[in-house]
């Protein structure tokens, strides 16, 4: 990968592929079909990038090919929570890696306490927690704010701020189109940002 300019990697992109960014995802997907959803709210015509764009990489099973220090900023959402949590410690070490000094890390992922207390009933034992947060989105390891810091803490980001959407410290993160409101409220993800 060649850098110039700001170095700003979007990591599990999907179809939402941005401009001036590395957007990195197992595989490209074109944007057509999820216009309707995003919008040029949350993907304006001049924030649309291509296939120049996009590098297919998993990052679960190798580092970055990117040397220490050169990253200015980390975005994702809703991605992390589809990861296991060995593999939540490794992209959070691997991304720490990567990323300048001072650098921003955006975090946006679904908040397992909002989602346990809007959805399950707990007196019910077994058959009143709510799984669908596994079984139907496929997430493999979702977080609270508590969680979340302590792993990037231990991962040594210096600080985790805990925001709200689109309130990130870094200017120039895009519109946060996630949680779509027809499968979650704002209050049902997580907004962080990781200092490193």
């Amino acid at each position: 990968m060649g850098l110039s300019g700001p170095v700003r990697l979007h990591i599990g992109c999907g179809p939402r592929v941005l401009k001036g960014w590395i957007n990195i995802d197992l595989s490209y997907e074109d944007s057509d079909q999820y216009l309707k959803y995003y919008t040029d709210v949350y993907y304006p015509p001049e924030l649309r990038g291509d296939r120049r764009d996009f590098f297919s990489f998993d990052v679960t099973k190798a580092p970055l090919p990117l040397p220490a220090d050169c990253v200015d900023l980390v975005f994702h959402e809703d991605f992390l929570e589809h990861l296991n949590q060995r593999d939540q410690v490794l992209f959070l070490a691997e991304t720490r890696r990567v990323m300048k000094p001072g650098a921003i890390h955006r975090v946006n992922t679904p908040h397992l306490l909002s989602s346990m207390q809007s959805h399950s009933n707990f007196a019910k034992g077994y058959g009143g927690v709510h799984v669908n947060e596994w079984n139907q989105h496929g997430h493999l390891s979702v977080l609270t704010p508590s969680m979340l810091e302590e792993l990037a803490l231990m991962c040594g980001y210096s600080r985790v701020l805990f925001t709200g959407r689109n309130q990130s410290v870094a200017e120039s993160i895009p519109l946060e189109y996630r949680p779509d409101p027809r499968d979650r409220p704002e209050e049902g993800n997580i907004f962080a940002d990781l200092i490193k």
